[in-house]
């Protein structure tokens, strides 16, 4: 009966010493995202920057528009005129930004995370120096891309 204790005991401590790695590894894992800018730590994380980034989208969208149609509600009324080329392009932006509102609207919440994730993902990256200037394509690329 000793013996079963023993077994019994060694069994639990193992058990716990596991679960206490995975523990920690997912705890790492989940604040990976969570890290401040090096050397900045007054800043907000990776995550909180493109999560509140795409929070104030559509702000931004709306107040944009606005400001496109007082401009244009100015230019009709006789108050401001606008050159002919003028008017039409803001009447183009207009339109522009009526369907990117739309599509924020229509857009999936699934796909929206998705975006984030993968905005948070570069990010982080960035942040780790993976990236690289390619002259010859004069953008920014993957290491791992640069080398193929």
């Amino acid at each position: 009966m000793t013996m079963s204790l023993r077994k019994i005991a060694t069994i639990a401590t193992a058990a716990a010493a596991v679960l206490s790695q995975a523990v920690a590894q997912e705890e790492q894992e989940r604040n990976f995202h969570k890290r401040h800018i090096p050397h900045r730590p007054d800043r907000p994380s990776i995550r909180e920057q493109v999560t509140q980034k795409h929070a104030n989208r559509r702000h931004h969208l709306e107040r944009h528009l606005s400001q496109l149609q007082s401009t244009i509600s100015e230019h009709t009324s006789g108050r401001t005129l606008l050159s002919d080329e003028d008017y039409d392009r803001h009447l183009k932006f207009v339109q522009g930004l009526h369907r990117k509102l739309a599509a924020l609207e229509d857009k999936d919440p699934r796909i929206a995370q998705l975006e984030i994730e993968e905005e948070i993902e570069l990010q982080g990256k960035m942040l780790e120096g993976e990236f690289l200037w390619d002259m010859e394509r004069g953008e920014l690329v993957l290491k791992d891309d640069l080398q193929e």
